[in-house]
């Protein structure tokens, strides 16, 4: 991969992204909404319950609609509680509370897909309970709900004051497109003549009970297999706005306790809620929520993007050496120093003299085999010191190195002739 390369390819990454987030993301510059059946009830997603909640907090004028949003508790008084999910579990103790508050003269609708077995142990009695003809075996009424395969139903009441002669259309769309799913219906034999418990309410494709009632003490049980009724997508509808009125004229006049609860089928039926999102997980929020979605998403390919890059072979950090020092300077100016400690002054003055040509070699780049009158014009145009100042110093230095000994004097003339030409030259 070449310098040249790398705008191109960044470009072609950025453009991919932008399209991604465009056509799946944006969704065409569409408004874009998560399509799963999550049943969140502060959603305005399809299959959100913004709109029900909404409904049932003016059904009956004059009565409040409570939410409850951790446990049923001792919260249950007087009343109709009302849950719609796709699954609906309960503890031992939550159930207990409800069964006491239906039994005591209350209703409960439950509009889920699924219904604990623990609740129906509870209500149904086993009146249609038979036995095998070809043997001892013995047969319960099975599951509660089945399921048929369409993408499109009809739903309709058995009341003849409730019956719509064209039924209600209710469509399964994803994404803006039908498709087909598995809507539930109560099984049949649970109603055999035998029994006195569940009475169908409702229908779904005229010979399919989507929508039954069971007495238990002083109260009933609405139980409602199609959840998907009560969303918001229906609800725009002025005709499922109908039928879901018609379905909530079953309760009765007071407080509706509002489940906000949604579960999950697990081990231990802990409390979670019906898509798979746990409240207290951010990450899975963020997955919720198509605009966070998508922005996590693009963080993570521009991440990806950046390792991509970064990983690409790269040139060796050159080391930074450091500039060569002349040793022979320092060894000499050793040396100077030890004949100073000597009282050699002839060979100091020969030491500082090597000193003295080392520098203009190396500063001013010129031979010093011949010291001479051109020598000094020349180092004196060079360096701008005056010329009798280095005619001093080539003086000096001729006399010094052809007598045996030198005076302490000398020296110190010598020394600072050498002085003022280190300060004055440029």
């Amino acid at each position: 991969m070449t310098n040249k390369q790398i705008p191109y390819i960044v470009g072609a990454a950025i453009l991919l992204i932008g399209l991604l987030f465009y056509y799946l993301g944006g969704n065409g510059g569409k408004t874009n909404y998560n399509w799963e059946e999550h049943y969140l009830t502060e959603s305005k997603d399809p299959y959100g319950t913004y709109i029900v909640r909404n409904l049932l907090e003016s059904y009956y004028p004059g009565q409040r609609l409570e939410v409850m949003q951790d446990s049923i508790g001792e919260r249950l008084d007087t009343g109709n509680y009302v849950y719609i999910g796709n699954e609906f579990w309960l503890d031992s103790l939550a159930l207990n509370q409800l069964l006491r508050f239906v039994e005591n003269g209350n209703r409960a609708f439950i509009a889920c897909t699924y219904f604990p077995q623990d609740l129906l142990d509870s209500l149904y009695l086993g009146e249609c309970d038979t036995y095998g003809e070809d043997s001892l075996d013995y047969y319960s009424a099975g599951d509660f709900t089945h399921q048929l395969s369409d993408s499109t139903v009809s739903l309709n009441f058995r009341h003849p004051k409730l019956i719509e002669p064209k039924g209600y259309e209710l469509k399964y769309l994803f994404h803006r497109q039908p498709k087909e799913h598995n809507w539930a219906y109560v099984s049949g034999t649970y109603f055999c003549e035998a029994q006195s418990v569940f009475a169908s309410l409702g229908l779904m494709n005229r010979g399919y009970t989507n929508f039954v009632s069971a007495t238990y003490g002083k109260g009933e049980f609405l139980l409602h297999t199609t959840p998907l009724a009560f969303t918001n997508l229906p609800l725009l509808d002025k005709r499922g706005v109908k039928y879901a009125s018609k379905v909530f004229s079953h309760l009765k006049p007071g407080t509706i306790y509002w489940d906000e609860r949604l579960y999950e089928n697990n081990d231990d039926q802990s409390a979670g809620n019906g898509n798979g999102i746990d409240k207290d997980g951010p990450l899975k929020y963020i997955l919720s929520q198509p605009a966070l979605a998508w922005a996590w998403y693009i963080l993570l390919a521009m991440a990806v993007l950046y390792l991509i890059f970064r990983a690409k072979r790269r040139q060796r950090v050159i080391p930074v050496l450091e500039q060569n020092t002349n040793t022979s300077l320092e060894f000499i100016g050793t040396i100077g120093r030890l004949f100073f400690l000597q009282n050699n002054h002839r060979q100091l003055a020969a030491q500082k003299m090597r000193l003295f040509l080392i520098f203009v070699r190396e500063r001013y780049r010129m031979p010093t085999k011949d010291l001479n009158e051109q020598f000094a014009k020349s180092l004196a145009v060079r360096s701008d010191v005056p010329e009798d100042v280095i005619t001093k110093i080539l003086y000096i230095h001729y006399n010094i190195d052809r007598s045996g000994t030198i005076t302490e004097d000398l020296l110190v003339d010598f020394h600072r002739l050498m002085e003022r030409f280190y300060k004055d030259c440029k």
